[in-house]
């Protein structure tokens, strides 16, 4: 999802109606527990990845969960403050294409690997909160860490005499400094329980390696779930 349609779809989410805000006037709150499923970019940058011959597919999306907590302390003109953070961790695979032909070419040795990639996110956030205790949305943001870990699969090397075998590698960064902008919904279904959704953009901060830096990426990541108090 590119960030400019990701903002624009945050700016929308202030005009979802609050559902029951009529008969039901109590402001957003008192506290929340969010559990929801995540699909999420994933960095492209070969920096992110184990050195791997170029023609390897590496995953560019990825599935897993975020869980996170909010409170909400006070009013701020229209809108209700909360704060509270978030954790998402998902992970996406990409593998080389099945060789064609005969069952005994399927035998051959594997010339690129399957990578495999991980994220986690820890998000502070400070919240706007628009609607009702029955139902609202929000803005939030907040600075928190990204940590990386990448796989890559054992693979053949060469041809004929000279063929070796790369063992399969593990590059794992160091957490980044990331700026999390994002917003969602919740509507109550029940007085404990409702549905959510939330888009979030997380924008990680360069970052150091033994031989050269990460460059600055942003990860567009969306939930849907639901939410308890």
């Amino acid at each position: 999802m590119p960030v400019a349609a990701s903002l624009l779809w945050l700016a929308a989410i202030l005009l979802i109606p609050s559902i029951a805000e009529a008969q039901d006037p109590a402001p957003p709150g008192p506290y929340i527990v969010d559990v929801r499923a995540v699909i999420s970019g994933l960095p492209r940058d070969p920096s992110f990845f184990p050195a791997v011959p170029p023609s390897t597919f590496v995953p560019t999306r990825s599935l897993g969960f975020d869980i996170g907590g909010h409170v909400y302390l006070l009013q701020f003109g229209p809108a209700r403050l909360g704060i509270g953070a978030s954790l998402l961790r998902a992970k996406g695979r990409a593998s080389p294409p099945r060789p064609s032909g005969s069952s005994s070419s399927s035998s051959a040795p594997q010339t690129v690997p399957a990578v495999e990639s991980t994220i986690s996110a820890l998000a502070p956030q400070l919240s706007l909160n628009f609607g009702s205790s029955t139902g609202w949305s929000y803005l939030s943001a907040g600075v928190g860490q990204t940590r990386f870990k990448s796989t890559a699969s054992a693979f053949a090397s060469g041809s004929g005499s000279s063929a070796s075998t790369v063992a399969a590698q593990v590059l794992e960064l160091e957490g980044r400094q990331t700026i999390n902008v994002g917003g969602g919904a919740r509507w109550f279904v029940s007085s404990h329980v409702a549905f959510s959704f939330d888009v979030r953009i997380h924008m990680v901060a360069a970052g150091a390696l033994e031989s050269g830096r990460t460059p600055k990426t942003n990860l567009v990541a969306a939930g849907a779930g639901l939410s308890f108090r």
